[in-house]
């Protein structure tokens, strides 16, 4: 997975004082990705052809093909500014495989059973084929997705080979928690989101990524929190009606 130099992400270096550009441009980019995440599974009308997920995500692929051209030309013009021969094409297919199982297989095989939630195989299976989907729509090869196992498989690859953080990613670790500290409509403390990051991700990679080690405290927040979220999802899974309800609520 190409990984651009600092330079590249200059403008979201975090400095000290009050809410900085940095962190905006990183609240704003988040918001945009929950909505876009929220909106494509929110039903399945949405995402058909002619729907309002599936327009949006042609604009994604629009979108990485300009930034992709933008950026082979500035490194035609200004090589210190990217080197493809370092860092490879900009917005490659591995990169955007990666990116649909950051929203897909690391979901399922990670983000929720660290939470202790494990979905059931025909839910595993049509997560799956929903992303596969989104891929097909944004130019991304789908055939890593066309089975669980070959996801979960492409998954474990990605996190073998190309999980390699630098102090870009650093940075990048540091804007999300900063955006989000203290904000609209969790209200989370960075010591919350810290103690999450590293609950979801370990301590190895919570290390490399120089996530600070918050008091016992914010550990016992995030159980509770946990325990919370495991007690409202299997409670709806036993009770469709009330399934229903909240997805409609949704």
């Amino acid at each position: 997975m190409s990984t651009p130099p600092p330079s590249f992400f200059c403008n979201l270096t975090p400095v000290p004082g009050p809410v900085d550009e940095s962190t905006k441009v990183a609240r704003q980019r988040l918001f945009e990705t929950t909505q876009y995440v929220l909106q494509i599974t929110s039903s399945l009308d949405s995402i058909k052809p002619g729907g309002e997920r599936h327009a949006a995500s042609v604009r994604v692929r629009l979108l990485h093909a300009a930034v992709r051209q933008r950026i082979m030309k500035l490194a035609q013009q200004r090589p210190e500014y990217y080197s493809v021969e370092k860092f490879g094409i900009p917005i490659n297919d591995l990169d955007c495989v990666a990116t649909i199982s950051a929203f897909s297989t690391i979901v399922i095989w990670l983000g929720l059973p660290r939470q202790g939630l494990r979905l059931r195989d025909q839910e595993i299976n049509d997560y799956i084929a929903l992303w596969r989907l989104v891929a097909y729509y944004q130019g991304t090869p789908t055939e890593p997705f066309e089975t669980p196992e070959k996801a979960r498989a492409m998954m474990e690859s990605i996190f073998i080979s190309e999980v390699q953080p630098t102090r870009t990613s650093q940075v990048l670790a540091k804007n999300i928690i900063l955006s989000l500290e203290n904000t609209f409509p969790s209200y989370a403390s960075r010591g919350f989101m810290e103690a999450m990051v590293r609950w979801l991700n370990g301590k190895e990679l919570a290390d490399r990524l120089d996530i600070g080690n918050p008091p016992l405290y914010y550990w016992a927040l995030v159980t509770g929190y946990c325990l919370w979220v495991m007690a409202i999802c299997y409670i709806s899974r036993t009770i469709p009606s009330l399934d229903r309800r909240n997805i409609e609520v949704r």
